[in-house]
């Protein structure tokens, strides 16, 4: 399943201004938990060099990673996705996360390739879905 809420973004041409010094990112989502901190996610590498961190939205924490935009459109995704080994390799690093997450704290894991186009629209994501997440983790920890 490919999932690109809030759009996947464009990648920048070359002769864009700053094309070629910096990368354009999106963040990809791994789980949702409680805005505790996860230790754990310092030993997993995701699926960039980016650091793997918490996103804090209200009561939630988002897990998440800058990845490279042109790597995580719709077209891209398809096609790298269609790959065995390519599908393989983003399903363990997607599973290694939520993993990771969840030696510390409860956890939703979301689909894989979960990706929105910057920080804003991820927690608009996530504040629109809320209450469900909250009584989901409160099940999850016995509260419910």
């Amino acid at each position: 399943m490919i999932s690109v809420p809030g759009g996947s973004a464009p990648a920048p041409s070359p002769g864009d201004p700053g094309s070629e010094r910096e990368e354009r990112t999106v963040l990809h989502a791994f789980a949702v938990c409680r805005p505790l901190p996860l230790p754990h996610l310092v030993d997993v590498a995701g699926l960039s060099a980016a650091p793997v961190r918490t996103l804090r939205v209200g009561e939630l924490g988002l897990v998440v990673q800058e990845v490279p935009a042109e790597a995580f459109t719709e077209g891209a995704l398809r096609e790298r996705l269609s790959d065995r080994e390519e599908l393989e390799r983003c399903a363990r690093a997607h599973h290694e996360v939520v993993a990771a997450a969840a030696r510390s704290t409860s956890v939703v894991p979301l689909p894989m390739a979960t990706v929105h186009a910057d920080a804003a629209r991820a927690r608009a994501a996530v504040t629109e879905r809320a209450d469900r997440l909250l009584a989901v983790l409160d099940r999850l920890e016995g509260r419910g």
